[in-house]
């Protein structure tokens, strides 16, 4: 179904209870460049174990069948934004959110922010720690050279063709990619460091993380779980996308945390 948030459209999809039902609510949110399609086999599997609870796949604004109601794009705040105003239109007490990725790091900055709707955070290689590599270094660098020599001389058409020279050659492959709103929107969210809000998170929150994970790598999950006290990381033989690759373990592990009362 689609529904409007506002002017902001969100496609969800519903496995388990009907939304609007006094069952308590699973919110999964997918990584960048995906949609909430990636947890259909985990949210069926989930059902199984827990039949009276409503299970809600997003697709995020940006992606699927949610496209953006803002032509530069959404930041963090935008993305929580429009979640609390989701979760307020269907009614939705306190929430258990599966965040993925793009997914996590929204999901870190609203248990940050609203720890009142939140019950429980299950983390799958969450994004939000950024990390200086050559390749960071050299653009900054370049970017910091562009900027004194042609803004110098005033040569405004030649900065934009230096800039996205530079971004195509030592930019992410996502950055490559993307265009307009979409790209506008990846500039906003890469540059929040989210270790500050992940340390104020205090609701109970499984990290699931794989040992290969080459997006967000392990010591991304080792260092979310030193900031969120009573965390719990528990490490698979997978890639970034560890519940695709390990779905049935991922389904056991995950409703073994929500059975913990």
């Amino acid at each position: 179904m689609q529904i409007l948030i506002g002017n902001q459209p969100l496609r969800i999809e519903v496995t388990g209870k009907a939304v609007g039902s006094t069952a308590p609510a699973v919110v999964f949110m997918h990584g960048w460049g995906r949609t909430g399609d990636d947890f259909e086999d985990l949210a069926s599997r989930l059902v199984i174990d827990f039949p009276e609870y409503e299970f809600l796949r997003l697709d995020l604004p940006g992606f699927g069948g949610s496209p953006f109601a803002k032509p530069d794009g959404f930041s963090l705040d935008d993305y929580c934004i429009t979640l609390l105003a989701f979760f307020e239109k269907l009614e939705l007490g306190r929430v258990i959110i599966i965040g993925h990725s793009l997914g996590g790091r929204i999901a870190i900055k609203f248990a940050a922010r609203h720890p009142e709707r939140v019950e429980k955070l299950v983390l799958i290689s969450a994004a939000g720690i950024p990390y200086r590599s050559l390749r960071t270094f050299l653009l900054g660098l370049g970017r910091r050279l562009f900027q004194t020599v042609f803004y110098a001389f005033g040569d405004l058409k030649s900065i934009v063709r230096f800039r996205n020279l530079f971004g195509a050659i030592f930019g992410s492959k996502d950055y490559q990619i993307s265009h307009g709103a979409l790209r506008d929107t990846l500039k906003k969210v890469l540059a929040e460091d989210l270790r500050p809000d992940a340390a104020k998170i205090k609701v109970p929150t499984l990290l699931l993380w794989g040992a290969r994970d080459q997006i967000t790598p392990l010591r991304d999950g080792q260092e979310y779980h030193t900031l969120i006290r009573g965390s719990r990381l528990e490490v698979l033989d997978s890639g970034h996308f560890v519940f695709l690759e390990h779905p049935e373990e991922c389904a056991r592990r995950i409703a073994s945390f929500l059975q913990n009362r």
